[in-house]
């Protein structure tokens, strides 16, 4: 897992080539992890901030250090999320290209990126378009290398 993660943040920004499914699916492991973490800490810290609010109706100054870290950690979340956002794309583009399918098939990673950000706005036609989209990268994600490669 550790080796996939680090194959990952070698690969930058590189759009060539191919990631297999061992080094897509324990990227996808390590990053869910990370992501587990991050939850954990900031529920944990959140919990006792929320419950004071919905109990009494306001924050008090004994919460700002609270309040704080949790405006810290929205940051770390967020600088994460940007850093791996062009890398991610670059593992799920040399992932598709790997199973044989033509480099077009990326749009249905990008439009789905996009219609993500419009689904935000409870459009069930969008939530539904990014469901199947989803799923059509989660299936080309899954397949063997080069199992849409055509015979010549």
């Amino acid at each position: 897992m550790f080796k996939a993660y680090k194959k990952f943040w070698q690969n930058y920004v590189n759009f060539n080539g191919r990631t297999t499914r061992a080094d897509y699916w324990w990227f996808t492991l390590a990053n869910t992890i990370i992501w587990l973490l991050w939850i954990a800490v900031f529920a944990g810290v959140a919990v006792g901030p929320i419950m004071k609010y919905v109990d009494h109706g306001r924050f008090t100054q004994a919460d700002t250090p609270m309040l704080g870290l949790l405006i810290v950690l929205l940051l770390l979340a967020l600088f994460y999320e940007l850093a791996t956002f062009i890398p991610r794309l670059s593992l799920q583009y040399r992932r598709i290209v790997d199973t044989g399918l033509s480099p077009w098939w990326f749009l249905l990673v990008v439009i789905g990126k996009f219609l993500s950000v419009s689904a935000a706005a409870q459009n069930n036609a969008i939530t539904a378009a990014v469901f199947f989209l989803n799923l059509a990268v989660f299936v080309i994600s899954v397949s063997k290398t080069d199992a849409f490669k055509k015979e010549k």
